[in-house]
């Protein structure tokens, strides 16, 4: 890919990300650090069910309080840049 591409790639990829953090009840992700299971398959881009798998399989590490579970969004942006091909 040429500069401009990846330029224009990137711009898209921080507007999708800006568009997902106001999702978060109207203010940005990074303010709020525990996320639900819902919100962190939403930032995550996969289901529910997958973010429960990825507990289980200690892929994520989550913060329990009761039955509830909550996932630390600095958590998810190391799992993001892990898993970066």
């Amino acid at each position: 890919m040429d500069s401009a591409t990846d330029a224009f790639q990137e711009l898209i990829e921080r507007a999708v990300e800006v568009g997902i953090r106001k999702a978060f009840n109207g203010r940005e992700a990074t303010k709020q650090r525990l996320l639900s299971v819902g919100q962190a398959a939403i930032y995550l881009s996969l289901s529910k069910r997958e973010v429960y798998n990825m507990i289980a399989n200690h892929e994520l590490t989550a913060v329990t309080r009761g039955r509830r579970k909550m996932l630390d969004i600095r958590d998810l942006d190391e799992w993001i840049e892990r898993n970066k091909v």
